[in-house]
């Protein structure tokens, strides 16, 4: 991750002081989690969930870091979105091609749909989504 944080200019949205968004010690902190998705720890977080109807330690890490960042467009309506981000949750590699704002809102999309559907987010994790989301976020940050 090198040794200077992610800029949130390259994501357009406005300082952390305005939105209230920690420093870049969170998005740090999410972003670390890339290596732990390569190595296949997220594979299974669905079928944990639906088995124990509890989040994996790691899946709620990564919900509270992406809470935290509070990366979401003003007034963005995340419902309404859905349809628009139906290709990137049918095929994440498509994530690789997306531009700041959409990035931005899925990743609204992610932790708001949280709140009306638990077994969303671990569905986010072990289809690759949430990898190449941060994948994605590092890359517009650098």
């Amino acid at each position: 991750m090198g040794t200077q944080p992610p800029s949130h200019d390259a994501l357009n949205v406005p300082s952390h002081d305005a939105l209230n968004v920690p420093s870049h010690d969170a998005l740090n902190a999410a972003l670390a989690f890339i290596p732990i998705f390569e190595e296949g720890v997220f594979e299974n977080a669905s079928s944990v969930y639906i088995t124990t109807g509890e989040y994996p330690l790691h899946v709620k890490e990564l919900l509270s870091l992406l809470t935290a960042l509070e990366i979401q467009p003003d007034g963005f309506d995340w419902m309404s979105w859905i349809d628009q981000a139906r290709p990137y949750l049918q095929d994440p590699k498509k994530i690789s091609e997306a531009d700041a704002e959409a990035v931005s809102r899925l990743t609204a999309l992610a932790v708001q749909s949280d709140r009306f559907n638990k077994s969303l987010f671990p569905h986010l994790c072990s289809s690759g989504v949430l990898h190449q989301l941060l994948l994605r976020l590092r890359t517009l940050c650098a």
